[in-house]
């Protein structure tokens, strides 16, 4: 029994490795247009304060996939994913210094390492990743509790988003900046779920949660067949930054810049990448030029950096080893 209990501790342990893996692999990718990378800072975050984050992160996702299999065993959760999401934000700002590095990665990631945990003590295959986002979905859906908003909105708090403002409008729900949003939250009864589904009006990440990732799960797919093609694990990464950013308009940059510079830049997407589609030897140029553009406008499209953060993630688990490699 000791052995077994071990095993599966190791095997919590490596799912982990390869969950957390993919904030680190994301911010390396260079050059990711418009995010920070291994050459690009932006004023309060750089390139290590990523790295430091995809440490702290992957303590908390160990957690997360252990309350997962907790689920299995009839255990009480009180809080399925929040307090680790907050504790990824502050521990990360206090240990580098920095500003958010992963208020919507760890939103994003959190559920899938509960749905890991879930399936591997079910005696299932966490590389079965069409069921582990539909597990994902359905465990927070039934799981998630006031508490988890509560500490999500604690999260928000402390990171303090420039895109999250007192002014927006908010509905029935607590303002994240209202003094009394724990009272109201707890009187309204909002669970996690709930927040989300009204965020995903206007929130890309959110909507990929409640919608069971089907960006992540296609974007996995596509980023397997890139480095199949030509086994260049950057490249195939940048690529499928710019394949999401085609495909959906990212929700940072509308809500900062608005609706045309939104379809602006994903059309320049596209054209940069079906010049790497074809192996035109000026992609790698092309590359760079569209992020000097988007770092001279000030455009982040930094939700579509959390949608490939869980596209990796996926991709990671169904691979399970040298996820570095095609072979």
């Amino acid at each position: 029994m000791e052995f077994a209990r071990g095993v599966i501790i190791d095997e919590f342990r490596y799912v982990s490795y390869l969950l957390a893996s993919s904030i680190a692999l994301e911010v390396a990718g260079f050059p990711k247009p418009g995010n920070v990378h291994r050459l690009r800072n932006f004023s309060d975050t750089i390139f290590e304060d990523f790295l430091i984050t995809a440490v702290i992160v992957e303590h908390q996702v160990f957690r997360a996939i252990i309350r997962g299999c907790k689920l299995t065993k009839s255990f009480p959760i009180k809080v399925l994913i929040g307090d680790l999401i907050e504790n990824a934000v502050r521990d990360s700002m206090r240990l580098s210094g920095g500003g958010n590095t992963c208020l919507g990665s760890t939103l994003i990631l959190y559920p899938l390492a509960v749905a890991s945990g879930y399936m591997i003590c079910r005696g299932g295959d966490y590389s079965e990743v069409d069921i582990v986002v539909k597990n994902a979905r359905e465990i927070l859906y039934e799981y998630s509790t006031v508490l988890d908003t509560i500490h999500f909105y604690n999260a928000i708090r402390i990171a303090n988003p420039s895109y999250i403002r007192k002014s927006d409008i908010v509905g029935e729900l607590p303002s994240v900046w209202d003094n009394d949003y724990k009272e109201k939250l707890f009187s309204g009864s909002y669970r996690l779920w709930d927040i989300l589904v009204y965020s995903s009006k206007s929130d890309i990440v959110c909507r990929e949660i409640i919608e069971g990732y089907p960006r992540s799960i296609r974007n996995a797919e596509f980023l397997e067949n890139r480095l199949k093609t030509h086994n260049n694990w950057n490249l195939a990464v940048i690529e499928t930054y710019l394949n999401q950013l085609t495909q959906d308009l990212d929700t940072l940059i509308l809500r900062k810049h608005g609706y045309n510079t939104a379809i602006q830049v994903s059309k320049r997407a596209l054209e940069v990448l079906k010049l790497c589609l074809m192996n035109d030897n000026s992609c790698i140029n092309a590359i760079k030029t569209f992020d000097n553009e988007l770092a001279e406008k000030g455009i982040n499209p930094g939700s579509s950096a959390d949608i490939i953060v869980s596209s990796i993630a996926l991709y990671a688990l169904k691979k399970k080893n040298s996820i570095l490699r095609a072979l």
